[in-house]
Formats: C-alpha cells, sequence, structure tokens
C-alpha cells in the first residue's frame, strides 16, 4: 500500500494505492473538490458520477450518450443502461490508435510513450520524496 501527499499550483491533492484492501476488487475511485462543489467517480460503480455541492442537493448522474457533449460521445459505444467497463478502456485506445494510423491527420487522444515516460519520473521523484522525507519539485516537461 503506498500514499502521495502533493501540491499542483494552489492545489492539493492525495492518492492512495492498494492492493491488500479487502473487499474491494481493484477498486479506482476519483474524487475532485473545490469550494462550492465536489465530484467522485467510482470503477465499481462506473455509469455513476455523483456531484455534491454546497449550497444544494446532491445528485448522481448516470451515463447516458444522448446526454454527453459530442467530444465525449465517442467514449461511449453503449445506449445508457448499459454498462461499458474495464475492457472497453482498452477497445477505446485501440480505436483511436488505428485511426491514427489510418490518416495521419487524425487525433491522437490516446496516451503517448512520453506520458508513460512522464510517470515513471513522477514515481522517481515520489521515492525521492519517501527516502529523504521531504517535497520534492517534479521537473516540468519539456514540449516537443
Amino acid at each position: 500500500m503506498g500514499a502521495v501527499l502533493f501540491r499542483m499550483g494552489r492545489a492539493r491533492g492525495s492518492m492512495t494505492a492498494s492492493q491488500v484492501s479487502a473487499g474491494r476488487k481493484n477498486r479506482l475511485s476519483i474524487e475532485i473538490y473545490g469550494t462550492k462543489a465536489g465530484v467522485a467517480w467510482d470503477q465499481e460503480r462506473p455509469d455513476q458520477l455523483w456531484i455534491g455541492h454546497r449550497n444544494s442537493a446532491n445528485c448522481v448522474i448516470v451515463k447516458d450518450p444522448s446526454l454527453l457533449r459530442p467530444a465525449a460521445r465517442g467514449f461511449a459505444d453503449l445506449p445508457g443502461g448499459h454498462s461499458e467497463g474495464y475492457d472497453d478502456t482498452f477497445k477505446q485506445v485501440f480505436r483511436r490508435f488505428y485511426a491514427s494510423i489510418a490518416d495521419a491527420s487524425a487525433s491522437q487522444d490516446y496516451p503517448h510513450f512520453t506520458d508513460g515516460l512522464r510517470q515513471m519520473v513522477i514515481l522517481s521523484r515520489e521515492l525521492d520524496s519517501s527516502r529523504t522525507r521531504a517535497w520534492v519539485d517534479v521537473p516540468t516537461p519539456v514540449k516537443s
């Protein structure tokens, strides 16, 4: 199990990773909070997005491709009420990768080698921080 505290400008965050949490089935959950609202998504309930408001009722939105913005609609293949899951992630990545091979002008909205390298740099700095028990800076990526 590991935990990371981080700063991104004025924003603060934390991340915990564990494969030994009893009862969880490789759960991935993401929560983001601002001063007026927050959102939470849980991989074990992938079609739901919780939205919490400071001054009004909270709500849960269920995935429905007909309600998505056009740029996001292409990431949902199934109609509302039908779950898309873990394996669909790979389908979406490869669909975009093969489209970029077939058409060099196609948008390349999938992870690249530099994205993986960036994650390795972040992990290396996390290990440095753990070893020194101090905050460390992560270098800004060089734009190619």
